[in-house]
């Protein structure tokens, strides 16, 4: 029977070849957290000063007319995936 791990942020950039970087929404708001970029639907919120692991590189969404990059991060011990507005983990809004 196979054995899993869950992995350390640290582990987890190696593995995605991403950054880690930080949710700054600017306000006491949290970050909106989406299953697609753009106007795709909310799957999580996040709090400012969470980390978050960036994968791959961001994605233009004319709607929106922002950047949105794909993230990693730990909710309630565990790995999930969405999108978060680029600017928000301190990449270039478009």
């Amino acid at each position: 029977m196979a054995e899993f791990m869950e992995l350390s942020m640290d582990e987890l950039e190696q593995v995605t070849g991403g950054r880690t970087a930080t949710v700054n929404t600017g306000t006491a708001d949290n970050a909106a957290i989406r299953n697609a970029p753009g106007n795709g639907a909310i799957i999580a919120s996040l709090k400012n000063g969470t980390l978050v692991d960036t994968v791959g590189t961001p994605v233009y969404d004319v709607g929106t007319d922002r950047n949105w990059i794909q993230i990693k991060f730990k909710k309630k011990g565990k790995i999930h995936t969405g999108w978060i507005a680029a600017s928000i983990v301190g990449l270039k809004r478009k």
